[in-house]
């Protein structure tokens, strides 16, 4: 277990209050003040200070607050080896949405074939919160289609995917050629903000010039699957991952909309944190190799 003035920390860092973080952890809240105190005088460091009325995480409290995470993350695992009777390995990881869905169903049947005793536990998620979860020791990898910071994590390509514009079979633009500008009078649908396949394409039009605003009609839907059937019902069109519309668009519900002018093609990237323990190194090697 973390020394309980960590926890504290730890509570008060995710609170950000400290009235909060006293009622969360059944103290006082001058009790939460001394564990700080405590905390910084032992440290030597500032990890909290308290301006224009509201609290912030000094550089060195952020770092604090990773470790921490990290730390309580194999005490638990330790915990429950002790606990166990039987030595079994758990993978525990992270996917972006496209990838989840459409990639990782073939990917874990061939791992528990390889490994059938193993635990599996894989969280759903967009880009920015897998991050987070990473960055917190909650998965030990994740599975990402955004943006990332490279200084923090290793990374390794696991896949490139064409990004293409698709409509329903009902909608004319897949009939002829035309340019990305051409579609501006046209509804489209897009992932909510912190998805990975949004950033990729407002990255990509953004590199011409074009903001989202330049469609007519602008629609946030957290679903991929949501979007695909409104899509299917000709309510506007959408810009993803090829991979996700394998199944639409070989069925005839989807089409393509040709571009003269937009061609991208992403990388996939599995993602971890540069500190790592040599066994979960060993885990994620295993996984690396089935999907190589």
């Amino acid at each position: 277990m973390l020394d309980y003035r960590y926890q504290t920390f730890l509570a008060l860092t995710e609170e950000m209050n400290y009235t909060a973080t006293a009622k969360r952890l059944h103290i006082t809240q001058p009790a939460v003040t001394q564990h700080i105190q405590y905390l910084q005088q032992e440290l030597g460091v500032e990890l909290i200070r308290y301006e224009n009325r509201q609290l912030t995480l000094t550089a060195k409290g952020i770092q604090l607050q990773k470790d921490l995470y990290l730390l309580q993350r194999e005490i638990t695992k330790v915990q429950k080896q002790l606990a166990s009777t039987i030595e079994h390995t758990t993978l525990t990881f992270g996917a972006s949405l496209t990838i989840g869905e459409y990639m990782m169903p073939d990917f874990i049947e061939s791992y528990l074939n390889q490994y059938p005793t193993h635990d599996i536990s894989m969280v759903t998620d967009n880009t920015r919160h897998l991050i987070e979860l990473l960055e917190h020791g909650k998965i030990d990898f994740a599975l990402v289609e955004g943006e990332f910071n490279q200084s923090i994590f290793e990374f390794q390509k696991i896949a490139e995917e064409p990004f293409i514009a698709v409509c329903s079979e009902k909608c004319s633009l897949w009939k002829q050629d035309q340019s990305i500008n051409d579609l501006f009078s046209t509804t489209i649908l897009v992932r909510e903000e912190g998805s990975g396949s949004r950033l990729i394409f407002e990255t990509a039009i953004k590199n011409k010039g074009i903001h989202l605003d330049s469609f007519s009609k602008v629609m946030t839907i957290g679903s991929i699957g949501a979007i695909k059937r409104l899509v299917g019902k000709n309510v506007g069109i959408t810009f993803v991952y090829q991979k996700a519309v394998e199944e639409e668009l070989k069925n005839g519900i989807l089409k393509k909309i040709p571009l003269s002018d937009f061609s991208v093609i992403h990388p996939f990237y599995l993602i971890y944190l540069k500190r790592i323990q040599l066994k979960e190194m060993e885990t994620i090697e295993k996984f690396l190799r089935l999907i190589e």
